[in-house]
Formats: structure tokens, C-alpha cells, sequence
């Protein structure tokens, strides 16, 4: 029995160490005539995160945001260092939105919490989306992509991704 225990135990705290070091899961997608690999954000948390805190965006990659159903979303620039392009995406694969979100001045060491979320620009969707990808600021124009072109995403398998 004691030594069931240690191997139940062994191999729990071996698969935790295999997740932890599996890093985020990410997304091959091709948009435009280009492919990129998108770091999924799945889920409250994720989502809420997003590229917060990040000093770069590597060429060639970003984040792709699956939600559980469609719904209005707004986006915004809080503790983001970074220009990001925004691509808001309907659950049939296309285009609902893009902006180019600038960085915004941080946090003031006197400014409350709320103050600088309120004098943050928010970012709409416009109508309900299921998706959302951001990538480095100059990919929309790069690509040539507008609102109402349809993106060759496995809608199916993104969604099964949703939490």
C-alpha cells in the first residue's frame, strides 16, 4: 500500500514537471500569405493577461485569443510596452475588426488603479467575436487584410479549445 502511494506520488510530481516545462501551447496560422505561431489564450485568466508585460513580439508570432462563445469584447493597452495589431474575428473565420493599439503612458506612481484603466483607450469588436489576434504593430498593413476577408482557421479544433 506505502508503495503505491510512492508511485502514484512519483509520477504526479513527474507530470507536473513535464506541464511546467511544456510552456504555452501555441498555433500554426496562416494569415494572408504569411504563417505565424500565436500563443493560445484560452480561458479567463489567459485571456485577461494576454501580452501584458511583454517587451517584444518576435516576428512571426503573437497570441490568439478563443473564446467560449461570441460575445462583444473590448481590448485595451494596460501594462503593455509594445505596439500591438488587433484582429477581432467572427466564429466563421472572418475579419470582424483591427485596430492599431499604441502603448500608453504607464501606471503614475500617485494614479490610483482605476484612474489609469479609465484613461485607457478601449478597443472594440464591434459585433460578437470568437477570436482575437494580436501581432506586432505593422502586420495589418503588412498583410493587406480587411474587415470581412474570411481566415483559414480549423474553427472546429479552436473552438474545442475554448474553456
Amino acid at each position: 500500500m506505502a508503495s503505491t502511494r510512492l508511485i502514484l506520488a512519483a509520477w504526479v510530481l513527474i507530470c507536473l514537471a513535464a506541464c511546467e516545462h511544456q510552456g504555452p501551447r501555441t498555433e500554426q496560422v496562416r494569415i494572408g500569405a504569411r504563417d505565424w505561431l500565436l500563443e493560445v489564450a484560452a480561458g479567463p485568466e489567459a485571456t485577461q493577461r494576454g501580452l501584458m508585460d511583454r517587451s517584444t513580439i518576435p516576428d512571426g508570432t503573437g497570441m490568439l485569443f478563443i473564446f467560449e462563445r461570441p460575445t462583444m469584447h473590448r481590448f485595451w493597452m494596460a501594462n503593455c510596452s509594445v505596439d500591438i495589431d488587433l484582429i477581432f474575428i467572427d466564429g466563421q473565420g472572418r475579419v470582424a475588426a483591427m485596430h492599431r493599439m499604441k502603448t500608453e503612458p504607464p501606471q503614475g506612481a500617485t494614479e490610483s488603479l482605476t484612474a489609469y484603466h479609465e484613461r485607457l483607450p478601449l478597443y472594440s469588436s464591434r459585433i460578437p467575436v470568437q477570436y482575437a489576434i494580436e501581432l506586432p504593430a505593422g502586420a495589418i498593413d503588412e498583410l493587406g487584410i480587411r474587415a470581412g476577408d474570411r481566415l483559414a482557421l480549423d474553427l472546429q479544433r479552436l473552438k474545442s479549445m475554448a474553456r
